[in-house]
């Protein structure tokens, strides 16, 4: 974990528009070169790319509906495609799509809403679709670096978000319909221990979460507008409005953080002075 004590955040930070015209906002994230990346620019079923200088266009046409992504350590997009009920790797140019996982055990998935990756190259992958109070069918898996692909743990109620734990002991899984954040320990074989309740949220709901480079989660909290930041001790650093409702995901740049928000159909950058934490090797 990050022993440098983390700066207070600003009291006062304005969510600034940096996207518009998304059809429905998700997915953020840059590569290392500084380019955006971010799902359904213009319509459904396309990721479009700002690069640096500002310039936005529709970089690739996914054959389905990509929602979350990563960039992994060799700048492939990594693409949980809800859509297709998939799990893709695009390469730099947008026009190769390599399908990594279309099912698990003979089953189709649900479809897939979220990755995230781990130091070791592992992928893993919320798969929620028509999960809900009453039916907590949605699962996460996890792609070794072989492909071969796991079911970790089903049984829960629309599992979206995820993120590995900056010292790569713990799967942090946002579960929207519980407004919680659920914390899961990785056993020495890779299985994860039962989950414990990292945080309990009043109200609806949580999305994307990603750490920043002091080790806390920044969550993004769909209903309630705003991006919230906790600790891995379970306490509630910040709310900070996101430029709307209907907040979905979060990524970082330099030492802002890019909000995707739906109801606005646009991203927003919010200067609070802190990158993010690696994600990869």
């Amino acid at each position: 974990m990050d022993i440098r004590k983390a700066p207070p955040l600003p009291a006062s930070i304005i969510p600034f528009p940096v996207v518009a015209n998304i059809d429905h906002a998700e997915g953020p994230i840059f590569d290392a070169q500084g380019n955006l990346y971010f799902v359904n620019y213009v319509r459904n079923g396309t990721v479009g790319r700002m690069t640096p200088d500002g310039t936005v266009s529709v970089w690739c046409e996914t054959g389905g509906q990509a929602n979350g992504l990563k960039v992994d350590s060799e700048g492939y997009i990594i693409a949980a495609d809800v859509g297709a009920r998939r799990i893709t790797r695009i390469d730099s140019s947008g026009k190769s799509i390599e399908v990594l996982t279309d099912q698990c055990e003979g089953k189709p998935y649900l479809g897939p809403n979220d990755v995230c990756l781990d130091t070791a190259g592992n992928i893993y992958f919320s798969d929620p679709c028509d999960a809900d109070p009453d039916a907590p069918i949605g699962s996460v898996f996890r792609i070794d670096r072989r492909r071969n692909v796991r079911r970790l743990v089903t049984g829960l109620r629309y599992p979206n978000g995820l993120a590995v734990t900056p010292d790569q002991k713990q799967l942090l899984v946002a579960e929207t319909m519980t407004n919680r954040i659920l914390a899961f320990g990785f056993q020495p074989d890779g299985c994860l221990s039962s989950a414990r309740t990292l945080f309990q949220f009043a109200t609806s709901s949580v999305d994307g979460i990603m750490f920043d480079e002091y080790d806390r989660l920044w969550v993004a909290r769909w209903l309630n507008g705003t991006v919230d930041v906790i600790t891995l001790e379970g306490e509630l650093v910040a709310e900070i409005p996101a430029g709307g409702s209907k907040v979905t995901n979060l990524c970082f740049w330099e030492k802002s953080t890019y909000v995707t928000v739906d109801a606005a159909h646009s991203i927003f950058r919010l200067d609070a002075g802190v990158g993010g934490k690696p994600y990869t090797a």
